[in-house]
């Protein structure tokens, strides 16, 4: 069975190493002349290494186990601190991997923070009770069976902001956790947002990782691991077209080179995909037309510098994320700067060592009430997060030199419209329904699976679309591993185990 994998990113590039161990002969083709896609470290001429995508590994931690690529010389840097998070007026929050020291540093808001972390805990072990990700309409009948279940619905229905407020006191800490769900790049004020204010809380107990070397390392040992198991890479391969045929499918690269599949593996969004389609079914044209990305005018805007350093406490190339915010409400004006297509009046950040500089990720508009992004315009934007972080760390980033992926830089990185996310991380995209109306990662079209960013769980770095889409493909086709049957035994106790403890967790839930 020959297999074709379209994209290189970290997802493309699980989905390969698993098929190619199963014994498929597969290919891995990404139009960019390197692999990696969101994973992107950069050697500079003058040698030096800067971060242009994901710094942070935690949530590929178990797929890179699962892998084996600390054999291919991937290894991690672990850390005690989850992240910390810093304002304009001196004030800080810190969050450690243990959610008890965490809550011991939170005063008097501790005890709602630990019940707070035990329903994160809770609703995510639910989740993985599922064999396949649940829409929210069959999460909603789940948790309606648990006692204190509607009221986790309510939650992931409310937008973070109201989560928060319901939940803590102190305006610092939940400007803190408000932060980080925008990380998502949905405004903690609109609707269905309720689940990020969940994603810190929720974290506590997972590895804090950095890889050594930067990012490009796991890039780097999924290469490796895809050769070592007889797979194939294409760089600079474009897709133009896709055809089903009665064999199977014919590719259309953008210099008119064909080539010939049993199976294809896509992990462009579905929208994409079905652009790609010669003849795609009518369900993939529907799911196509739902799939809405930008729909917020959020894009994100990542800088790299060189030359410079962040202080000790703050930390270096191993140390935590560092979110610094100016005002408390910055938030709330800034993306609705954004929706309007301007720059936040105020721009927050997330700040950490990468490579051999420093790389900061802030948020601006995708499409500009003034015209279309220039480099130009994405450097001075840029100057505008530097030197917001500059006041509040009190550190002289914005002397540095400067290295920005924006909008336009993203939208060439990844043949796309600039979101990273491919889709947006709305409601109505979110779980099963990412993307909506289709049952990824199989479609309705035989022999073509979706798997990257636009696929649950959308978004970050997990490696997790990319397993589930080779998967789905080896079993419909009978390639699984001889393993395979006690693979499936041991997930299906791992997730019955994992909905016993959530239904134990929440039963106290009020």
């Amino acid at each position: 069975m020959r297999t074709l994998v379209i994209g290189g990113g970290h997802n493309g590039l699980v989905a390969g190493v698993h098929l190619a161990r199963a014994g498929v002969d597969v290919t891995v083709l990404e139009a960019a002349d390197t692999p990696g896609g969101c994973v992107w470290t950069q050697t500079l001429p003058d040698g030096s290494v800067i971060e242009r995508g994901a710094v942070d590994h935690g949530g590929i931690a178990e797929v890179a186990a699962e892998l084996g690529l600390a054999g291919f010389g991937l290894q991690y840097a672990e850390r005690d601190r989850l992240s910390a998070m810093r304002f304009g007026d001196g004030r800080s929050r810190a969050f450690e991997v243990s959610a008890e020291r965490t809550a011991q540093s939170l005063g008097a808001d501790g005890p709602a923070y630990l019940d707070l972390a035990r329903k994160a805990a809770a609703f995510f072990g639910v989740l993985d009770s599922f064999a396949r990700p649940p829409t929210p309409t069959e999460l909603a009948a789940a948790l309606h069976r648990v006692p204190g279940g509607d009221a986790t619905f309510r939650m992931l229905l409310s937008p973070a902001e109201a989560v928060l407020e319901r939940t803590l006191t102190d305006p610092h800490t939940r400007a803190a956790l408000a932060l980080h769900a925008a990380h998502a790049q949905i405004p903690p004020w609109a609707a269905g947002s309720g689940m990020f204010a969940l994603l810190l809380p929720g974290s506590h107990g997972a590895p804090a990782i950095r890889p050594v070397g930067g990012s490009g390392a796991l890039v780097d040992a999924l290469v490796a691991a895809l050769g070592a198991a007889g797979g194939g890479l294409r760089t600079g391969a474009k897709a133009a077209s896709l055809t089903r045929t009665p064999a199977g499918f014919t590719l259309t690269l953008a210099d008119g080179e064909q080539l010939t599949a049993d199976r294809v593996v896509s992990t462009l969004d579905v929208r994409r995909t079905v652009a790609l389609l010669t003849d795609p079914p009518e369900a993939l044209r529907t799911a196509a037309a739902q799939a809405v990305s930008g729909r917020l005018n959020v894009c994100e805007l990542t800088v790299s510098v060189t030359g410079v350093a962040l202080p000790d406490d703050v930390g270096g190339p191993t140390g935590p994320v560092c979110f610094v915010q100016d005002g408390l409400d910055d938030l709330r004006r800034g993306f609705g700067d954004v929706l309007a297509g301007r720059l936040p009046a105020s721009p927050w950040a997330m700040v950490a060592g990468g490579g051999t500089g420093v790389w900061l990720s802030s948020v601006v508009p995708l499409r500009r009430a003034d015209g279309p992004w220039t480099p130009e315009l994405e450097h001075a934007a840029a100057l505008r997060v530097l030197t917001t972080a500059d006041r509040i760390l009190g550190t002289d980033l914005a002397r540095g030199d400067v290295t920005v992926t924006g909008p336009a830089s993203w939208a060439a990185r990844l043949h796309g419209d600039g979101n990273p996310n491919h889709l947006d991380l709305g409601v109505d995209q979110l779980l099963g329904w990412r993307p909506p109306g289709i049952a990824a990662p199989g479609t309705p079209l035989p022999g073509l699976y979706l798997a990257g960013s636009g696929v649950h769980p959308g978004g970050g770095l997990s490696g997790v679309s990319g397993r589930a889409a080779a998967r789905a493909l080896l079993a419909d086709d009978g390639r699984a591993p001889r393993t395979g049957v006690w693979t499936r035994a041991r997930d299906e106790v791992a997730a019955l185990w994992a909905g016993l403890r959530a239904y134990r967790a929440t039963r106290g839930t009020p």
